[in-house]
């Protein structure tokens, strides 16, 4: 069985005219989707690509959608790149998920000149220049091709990068099982259906803009706006006029402080048909909830990681409680461990929604379950009449020699500030000193600069040891 097939076919059929996906004046509807990703998934496997992972680079598109689709569902691994990253990024994710074809969009041409002197065996493809020869190829040997072999639901499908705070990114690797486990809660939490549009802003690149925003469309059959851009999103929902809409918290704090600026009521600044907001990714404060409560419109939190397909809680939205970070999955086996007084410990969860493991990272794989196969989430968290409650990560705090506690991504944000050359941080306890791992290229007064970053901060949080390291290192 495959899920995917059996909801993107079923899309085609009931909501074959309907229109679908819009982008820059340009629409496909769910039939012209439909036979897009068919005649892609042929020209791929007509030229070995079955059982690959293909990735794609690229700023939120049409194509970026047809291909994650093709791929996951007829021909291999997908494998989404950040729109942000850069050649070092790109030289990474190549090697890491061992990529064999690249969608890529010419924005990025710099960096792709330079990655084909080192990776002479992987196929690069403009998506602006090539990708509708792509489609037409395919469709010419598509009708001998019938029917497409689909993955089955247990099969690798999608290999999601992690946002590499403080290191390069691991290589979440999903099944179509673990992306589908979450759209029967969403059904319960939401009525979405062809009659909404969804104006989607987050990247398809993350789990929740690719999975909720996107890949759910085919189970509940809206219309999907894409973002043209963060400075134009105003004039662009007042015109599309959007029932669904996700963001993190800085998109609805910034949507508060323009009504305010402007003297416009919030909800017509988001297009004044609103049906259901969703916020993720960041801690999201009572007072902002309040305020968009206050103007007729429940954000509904939710809580998840790459490694859980973004599934683990979301808010029901006539829920009272604004504190938590939503109602836990049905589906899911949730429990907290070594809890303290409180009940905070760390979260952990079992069920589909979870991971196939780290690729190619068999001991970070094995690293991140119990001994009773629960995968372990590094937040610290509780859980109370099914409401879910995160309050740090696990690995965020460093207890010093004298007791004090130092929070380390706090204080990581604060090292990078120092200059745009800085790619990772990493902070440590070595000999009774905070010490800082600072990976640039560049060279510079760091003494000066430490100190200078030291004046600003508390006594106990100043950085006493330091070490300049090459970036590429990280790659290792």
């Amino acid at each position: 069985m495959n899920t995917l097939d059996t909801f993107l076919t079923s899309a085609a059929e009931k909501w074959h005219d309907n229109d679908y996906l819009h982008q820059s004046g340009r629409t496909e509807t769910f039939g012209s989707f439909f036979e897009k990703v068919n005649y892609l998934a042929a020209y791929l496997l007509n030229n070995n690509y079955g059982n690959k992972k293909i990735g794609i680079f690229s700023p939120n598109s049409i194509e970026w959608m047809i291909t994650d689709i093709a791929v996951m569902n007829y021909v291999g691994v997908s494998v989404g790149l950040s729109k942000d990253w850069k050649y070092d990024d790109l030289v990474y994710a190549l090697k890491k998920c061992d990529i064999e074809c690249l969608f890529y969009s010419e924005v990025y041409a710099e960096f792709i000149e330079r990655a084909k002197e080192i990776f002479n065996t992987v196929t690069f493809i403009c998506i602006e220049k090539e990708f509708d020869k792509c489609i037409s190829e395919g469709k010419a040997c598509y009708s001998s091709m019938i029917p497409l072999p689909t993955k089955t639901d247990d099969e690798p499908a999608k290999i999601v990068l992690t946002s590499g705070s403080t290191s390069f990114p691991k290589a979440v690797l999903l099944s179509i099982r673990n992306i589908f486990s979450g759209w029967k809660a969403l059904a319960r939490r939401v009525q979405a259906d062809e009659n909404d549009i969804c104006y989607l802003f987050l990247p398809l690149s993350h789990t929740y803009g690719s999975i909720y925003n996107f890949i759910y469309s085919l189970v509940f059959g809206y219309e999907i706006y894409l973002a043209e851009s963060i400075k134009t999103m105003a004039q662009e929902m007042s015109t599309i006029k959007p029932t669904l809409f996700s963001g993190v918290p800085i998109v609805f704090t910034k949507f508060c402080e323009a009504a305010d600026q402007n003297s416009i009521p919030l909800k017509y600044l988001l297009g004044g048909r609103i049906r259901y907001l969703f916020c993720g990714g960041a801690n999201l404060t009572e007072e902002l909830r309040k305020r968009y409560i206050k103007e007729g419109m429940y954000l509904m939190n939710a809580y998840a990681l790459s490694e859980t397909a973004s599934a683990f809680s979301l808010d029901y939205p006539d829920d009272e409680n604004i504190s938590s970070v939503g109602t836990l999955f049905e589906e899911l086996d949730a429990k907290v461990i070594n809890a303290d007084e409180n009940g905070f410990g760390e979260l952990a969860v079992k069920g589909d929604n979870i991971f196939l493991g780290y690729y190619n990272d068999e001991k970070a794989t094995k690293a991140a379950f119990d001994s009773e196969g629960y995968f372990c989430t590094g937040d610290i968290g509780s859980i109370k009449d099914s409401h879910v409650y995160v309050k740090c990560r696990k690995d965020t705090m460093l207890v010093l020699p004298n007791g004090e506690n130092v929070s380390s991504n706090a204080l990581v944000k604060r090292v990078k500030m120092i200059d745009d050359s800085i790619r990772s941080v990493k902070l440590y306890i070595r000999d009774d000193s905070l010490t800082a791992d600072i990976y640039s290229s560049s060279q510079l007064d760091w003494d000066k600069l430490i100190d200078e970053l030291n004046t600003s901060l508390p006594k106990y949080e100043r950085i006493i040891r330091y070490n300049i390291i090459d970036p590429s290192l990280l790659l290792k």
